[in-house]
């Protein structure tokens, strides 16, 4: 009897993938692939918030995470009985009739308009105002379920744009379909849409589908918004499925290139954050911080508690999301560990463009060089910010760096650092952008309370949680309360884990699941009473800081 699942995690920089023994949750093999492409900044430009990923990244990750495992363990490979899969959302990419991302044609191969726009792309701000003027004009707002304020991150934004810009590739769609939905597909063969299984965690949080309205927005809508994007609408399917359901089973190509059994269920996707809350053991009460390049913090709730009620100003809450027998909600910022490398590379200036050109070192050496100074900057930094005695007047900083997430969505917000003195140095700056970091979390917090989502405990999952104390320890600082760490070191994959063992029929439920499945928390942080007292003082300044950004930015003219 086979008794293994895979767990497939697609984040921003890599994919991830976990071999796990369904009943007792040991890890058997473990891969990691990097995206070549994204990697080497191909199909970026920053200065314009876009970020394109080209889907032979993500196929050639999986080829890489399958290879690696079934070398690792290929007794307990050939024993697989499910996959389920977890992305970064919203990244859809306009798809052809047989499911084949448009840069996968040699027409549009070098096209970043036919590629993946990545959850941090923001270069669809003003589709994003679009669909919220309809909104407010509207009988029914479309966006009440993700904080009235639709986020140029979104589903539709990005769709609206990428046609808008780009008539020959509205011309040549089919549809669109999510990064989450495309992974599955490749790996059942699904070449049509009426073979495909939409993921209902980004359909709900990303793509304004709801049950009150009986699916995605309707025609006219988009007809309003963008003719282009009728006919997209109109192929999706109004049935989306959680991520306990089975999308298909491993293809026949899929089984012979890599070994794999025959009859292998794969799962519905999931977006990645969610999954990280499930691998963390999130459930009512208990809330995940999945602390990466953005973070994303989550609470879920139960249905006959909320009521009718929708919460104003969260990023998404979906019946169904995260766990599907409670309600979702997915709030947090659109940087974190963003913040932190954003002042990384501006203290690289000197090596960057100063060394890289000097006489006085050769090449091999200035590289050597230059990799030791960005691979110890952050933990040097934090190692002298940790020292710092912080003072009511130390500088204080704010975490839009990217736009603000929660509470109340504004993708136009951008970051301050206050109180800059002769003295100040790197460390106190570093120290500053940590402490905001923790700030908005508490800003999150206290807007879920304030709505009835009580959150009694806290449990951490990303890199951030494992690399860096000073953050966490912040964190337990500002917020009061103890910050446990899961122990699970890719809890996204356990996430996707959990998900197939429900798909492959281990487990009744995903909450049954957790409970065999995810491992306890292996180190916590508990809050210092002084320091917090101290850090209530500072919050008041970063909260009068954001309200003084929010009036200047709303005073500009929108021109982006």
């Amino acid at each position: 009897m086979k008794r293994y699942v895979i767990g497939l995690d697609y984040g921003t920089d890599s994919a991830r993938g976990l071999l796990v023994d369904a009943a007792t949750g040991k890890e058997t093999a473990t891969a990691v692939a990097a995206y070549r492409r994204w990697g080497s900044g191909e199909y970026c430009n920053a200065e314009e918030s876009r970020f394109r990923q080209h889907p032979l990244d993500y196929i050639e990750a999986l080829d890489t995470i399958l290879r690696q495992l079934r070398e690792q363990a290929p007794e307990a490979f050939s024993e697989v009985a499910a996959i389920a899969v977890d992305t970064t959302s919203s990244t859809p990419c306009l798809v052809d009739g047989r499911m084949r991302p448009l840069s996968l044609r040699e027409e549009f191969a070098d096209d970043p308009d036919a590629m993946f726009v990545l959850w941090k792309d923001h270069t669809a701000e003003r589709e994003a105002a679009e669909i919220n003027d309809i909104c407010r004009c509207g009988d029914t707002c479309y966006s009440m379920f993700s904080g009235s304020h639709y986020s140029s991150e979104g589903y539709w934004a990005k769709v609206t744009h990428i046609v808008r810009r780009n008539p020959r590739l509205a011309e040549e769609a089919y549809a669109a379909i999510e990064q989450c939905d495309f992974i599955p597909a490749l790996l059942t063969g699904a070449d049509s849409m009426e073979k495909m299984r939409l993921g209902h965690c980004a359909a709900g949080s990303k793509a304004m589908w709801s049950e009150r309205w009986g699916g995605y927005p309707p025609r006219d809508f988009f007809e309003r918004l963008e003719p282009l994007t009728v006919k997209l609408a109109e192929h999706l399917p109004q049935s989306n499925y959680t991520s306990d359901h089975l999308f298909g089973t491993v293809s026949a190509e899929m089984a012979t290139r890599y070994g794999l059994p025959t009859d292998v269920r794969v799962a519905v996707g999931m977006i990645d954050a969610h999954a990280g809350a499930v691998g963390a053991g999130i459930r009512p009460g208990r809330m995940a911080l999945n602390l990466g390049t953005s973070a994303c913090h989550m609470a879920v709730m139960e249905p006959e508690r909320l009521g009718d009620r929708v919460i104003a100003d969260v990023f998404g809450q979906v019946d169904g999301s995260i766990i599907p027998s409670l309600v979702g909600f997915e709030t947090g910022m659109s940087a974190f560990g963003d913040l932190y490398a954003w002042l990384r590379r501006l203290l690289m200036f000197p090596i960057d463009n100063i060394l890289r050109r000097s006489d006085t070192i050769d090449a091999s050496t200035c590289e050597a060089l230059r990799k030791e100074c960005e691979d110890k900057m952050l933990v040097e930094l934090g190692r002298q910010a940790e020292a710092i005695e912080l003072r009511d007047d130390s500088p204080f900083a704010t975490d839009w760096i990217n736009g603000r997430r929660t509470p109340a969505p504004d993708q136009r917000l951008w970051s301050s650092i206050m109180g800059l003195t002769l003295s100040t140095g790197a460390a106190d700056i570093y120290l500053a952008m940590v402490e905001a970091t923790a700030f908005a979390t508490k800003a999150i917090i206290d807007h879920l309370a304030a709505n009835g989502v009580e959150i009694g405990e806290l449990v951490a999952i990303g890199g951030i949680s494992r690399k860096s104390p000073l953050t966490m320890q912040m964190l337990a600082d500002v917020l009061g309360r103890r910050v446990d760490v899961s122990a699970s070191t890719q809890a996204c994959a356990m996430g996707s884990v959990i998900m197939a063992s429900v798909a492959g029929g281990f487990h009744d439920s995903v909450e049954q699941a957790q409970q065999a499945l995810c491992p306890p928390a292996d180190r916590s942080y508990l809050p210092q009473e002084e320091r917090h007292t101290l850090l209530m003082r500072r919050y008041e300044k970063y909260r009068a800081a954001a309200a003084f950004t929010e009036k200047l930015v709303n005073q500009e003219p929108y021109s982006k």
